[in-house]
């Protein structure tokens, strides 16, 4: 017995930049691999309007409507919530058009959005682009999937300082449960004022570089 334990100390001390290597690899890995990737676009584009299903058109004739498509990639072998999702301008915060904004207050309830209508040089464009409207401002993204949201708001003038956050749920951290673990021992528990949370916020930005608007008809 006492040789097999000499071995086994043997190999730990002779191998120990190996096995920290090793686990250090495992650790990199978990972490690029157990996050929400989010990629939007860099520049708004000005969009004419949206087509509904009912083949009416909400459509761009007051404030210059704006259009961003965002997509969450999720990597992971779990499904990764999303929440608080935001958009701001230099000027405020941003109301973009999710499906809670088509109410019988504004005629639109039990319509759905179809379509965007882009612009072109002498005004709306015949060619229309699919659109994916955010259900709400929060959602998830499913293990090895991605989902595309199109955001669609409204800007004065020219940004360049749009900026895109919303909150991600983190997978649970086996440290973070044990360390707050009421059987843990206490000097292993998180020093006093240590506030401990699974989301984490992230921003992306953005510029609203053309702003636009049709004409009204008389």
């Amino acid at each position: 017995m006492k040789e097999v334990i000499d071995w086994i100390v043997n190999q730990v001390l002779t191998q120990w930049i190996a096995i920290v290597t090793a686990v250090a690899s495992l650790i990199i890995w978990k972490k690029d691999h157990s996050k929400l990737l989010v990629e939007p676009d860099k520049v708004a584009q000005p969009i004419a309007g949206i087509l509904l299903d009912d083949g009416r058109t909400i459509r761009n004739e007051e404030h210059s409507m704006q259009h961003i498509t965002m997509w969450l990639i999720n990597t992971s072998a779990n499904d990764i919530g999303f929440y608080d999702l935001r958009v701001a301008l230099s000027q405020g915060e941003a109301d973009y058009y999710t499906f809670a904004k088509f109410t019988y207050y504004n005629k639109l309830k039990g319509t759905r959005p179809e379509a965007l209508i882009p612009f072109t040089e002498d005004g709306e464009s015949s060619a229309l682009l699919a659109i994916a409207l955010p259900q709400a401002n929060y959602g998830t993204v499913p293990a090895h999937g991605f989902v595309q949201l199109d955001l669609i708001f409204h800007a004065d003038k020219p940004d360049d300082n749009g900026v895109v956050l919303m909150k991600l749920a983190l997978p649970h951290s086996l440290m973070g449960c044990l360390r707050h673990s009421r059987f843990a021992p206490k000097w292993l528990h998180p020093k006093v004022g240590y506030v401990y949370s699974e989301t984490e916020e992230t921003a992306r930005s953005f510029q609203v570089k053309e702003v636009r608007t049709l004409d009204r008809p008389d």
